[in-house]
């Protein structure tokens, strides 16, 4: 029921129902505690005046119990309204304030000398009595004191009739002053709700206000700016992506457009036809390549390319990559070295994968190394790693674009990689096999020197035999 008003409202009403409850029990609590109080002190009173009336009955030896009505009217200075009765239950003598209020004489059931107590009394004279067996002049009789408690149960019910009027009215104040409390202690909440209100996709870089103190609301803000942080570099990823991706795409498209719109305009010769087939077709290869990096990533982003690794031998892996490359690398003067262990070393992920993450790496060092240049690839294992180095003695990576080198549709220089056909996609594309490998990697480079790329995977097996081709 109360999940439907607000958090300052649904605060407000437990607390003062907590209030009420707590302030209920110690008003209950508080009118018996006054209550046993109040009779406590009354049995007090009654026990001293039953210790009074027994002294008195003392110096009373000579009377016989006949005649001691007549000696108490005569004698007795005591101020105390009791009365007597006999072994038998017959009244011996009431005192003139109980017989005005016509207080029965009905005898008490005292037995040795315990003293009973009870209450009896009109409606508007009631009285609290206490009773003790004595004996007077050998004779066992019962002594009978009372006292009024009008008073009392007035005093009792003004105490009732207080705490009636005061718990309602703390309760009222109380909720009342929860609701200002409450309302002070959630407005770091509407500001960080007006402060999310104001963030959308044109406005990612603003962030909630921190409070001061450090509470829960403050962890809660610093939580959310840091999803905001990651909502942020998420979105401009995608967004640069997307750039990215349709630059990439307009671009091969355009020409394949150009080359058919040049090629239909007048009549051409076999030589130009050929000319311009190969264009469009090295640039749909191209496209195609392009849209099958697109799709990888996309679904890996979405986790739906779901690995299924198993043991694979990474020596045998490299050596198909290096021989794929080989052709690549004779066209353009380079010469490519390897020196692979001819012991199985395996580790865990597809060899499919794993072969694509090594052409890509070789591949790339190829494309950025000059004529006569060379790429040298190297596996070596340690007790608990299998270690891959791909290095060139290319152009190099300068210093502040190291850390891009990963990025989707990164290059140092865009239009020289486009001539050389990348798309910008293969190192991401490495990157995501290594790691869904369970291996790390990372690049050294400098301007003019070349780069070198390191990969370690997890190792499964730990033998090590090293030999060195080179071509």
């Amino acid at each position: 029921m109360l999940g439907r008003f607000s958090i300052r409202f649904r605060l407000t009403a437990w607390y003062s129902l907590s209030l009420a409850v707590v302030l209920g029990l110690l008003a209950v609590a508080s009118y018996f505690a006054m209550r046993a109080s109040m009779y406590r002190a009354v049995d007090v009173d009654l026990r001293f005046s039953l210790a009074g009336v027994a002294q008195f009955l003392k110096s009373q030896q000579g009377s016989t119990l006949s005649e001691l009505p007549d000696e108490i009217g005569r004698k007795s200075t005591l101020g105390v309204l009791f009365q007597i009765f006999d072994d038998q239950g017959k009244l011996v003598y009431q005192s003139d304030g109980l017989a005005s209020h016509h207080i029965k004489p009905v005898a008490p059931t005292a037995s040795g000398t315990a003293i009973v107590y009870r209450e009896t009394g009109p409606e508007g004279w009631p009285v609290r009595l206490a009773a003790q067996r004595v004996t007077f002049r050998g004779q066992p009789i019962v002594v009978e004191v009372a006292q009024p408690m009008r008073f009392h149960y007035a005093s009792l019910r003004e105490f009732a009739t207080s705490l009636l009027i005061s718990l309602p009215l703390l309760v009222v104040i109380a909720a009342f002053v929860g609701y200002w409390l409450s309302g002070r202690a959630l407005a770091p909440v509407n500001r960080i709700v007006e402060d999310a209100r104001a963030i959308d996709s044109h406005r990612l870089s603003q962030r909630l206000s921190v409070p001061a103190a450090h509470d829960e609301l403050r962890r809660l803000s610093e939580t959310l700016n840091s999803m905001l942080d990651r909502i942020e570099v998420s979105v401009t990823r995608i967004k640069q992506f997307t750039a990215d991706a349709s630059h990439e795409l307009r671009a091969p498209v355009t020409l394949i457009q150009a080359a058919a719109e040049y090629t239909l305009r007048r009549e051409r010769t076999r030589e130009e036809l050929v000319e311009a087939m190969e264009k469009i077709l090295r640039e749909s290869r191209r496209t195609s390549q392009l849209i099958d990096s697109l799709l990888l990533l996309a679904r890996a982003d979405a986790d739906e390319e779901v690995l299924q690794p198993a043991p694979v031998c990474v020596d045998s892996v490299l050596r198909d990559a290096v021989d794929r490359a080989r052709e690549f690398a004779a066209g353009k003067n380079i010469r490519l070295a390897a020196a692979i262990s001819e012991d199985a070393l395996h580790v865990n992920g597809e060899a499919a994968l794993l072969e694509r993450l090594f052409f890509v790496l070789i591949e790339n060092g190829i494309k950025y190394t000059p004529e006569n240049g060379s790429v040298s690839v190297a596996l070596r294992s340690s007790p608990d790693e299998v270690v891959v180095e791909v290095s060139d003695t290319g152009i190099g990576i300068a210093p502040e674009d190291l850390p891009h080198v990963f990025d989707r549709f990164w290059r140092a220089d865009k239009a020289r990689s486009r001539e050389m056909g990348g798309t910008g996609l293969g190192l991401s594309i490495a990157k995501w096999i290594v790691e869904k490998s369970g291996g790390t990697i990372r690049v050294e480079s400098a301007v003019g020197h070349g780069s070198k790329f390191e990969i370690r995977f997890p190792k499964l097996q730990n033998d090590r035999t090293l030999t060195t081709s080179q071509s």
